[in-house]
């Protein structure tokens, strides 16, 4: 009996422990369609192993807001130096992506299309991050993390 009762406890235990989880991560993966956003750089990296910078450290500072309206404003910060672009977006809820249509070129678009007004962001679920498809053409990993959750 005594077997019996320290069993059911462990399996209650289990069971509490799983639903309380699964709530969190539902409310999580909801907040990614709520607008207003707004994401901040957080990590670069180089094409070389162990060439990542953070903070003060980067290159550049940059940020993204995501209206609800379907515009977005991408502002970088270069040696004191600010440069600001925008234009509208389309978010892609099923692949958790962003693709940003700019209104004129501009040298802050992250892209692998040196001519183009497209720019690529893609959420990253394991970390909760959006990531700059430029990583995938030998420019700069930028890493994002949401600064309104």
């Amino acid at each position: 009996m005594k077997y019996l009762s320290y069993f059911v406890l462990a399996s209650l235990f289990v069971i509490l422990s799983c639903s309380e989880n699964n709530d969190t991560i539902e409310s999580e993966d909801l907040t990614l369609n709520d607008f207003p956003q707004a994401w901040k750089l957080m990590k670069m990296t180089g094409s070389f192993t162990g060439s990542e910078s953070v903070g003060q450290e980067m290159e550049w500072q940059e940020n993204y807001v995501f209206k609800s309206d379907g515009t977005f404003l991408k502002n970088r910060i270069t040696g004191g130096e600010s440069e600001s672009a925008s234009g509208s977006y389309i978010f892609d809820s099923e692949d958790q992506d962003f693709v940003l249509n700019y209104e004129l070129i501009n040298v802050i678009i992250g892209s692998c299309y040196s001519c183009g007004t497209k720019e690529y962001l893609y959420f990253n679920e394991d970390s909760k991050i959006l990531l700059s498809e430029w990583w995938a053409c030998d420019g700069p990993g930028l890493f994002y993390e949401r600064i309104n959750k």
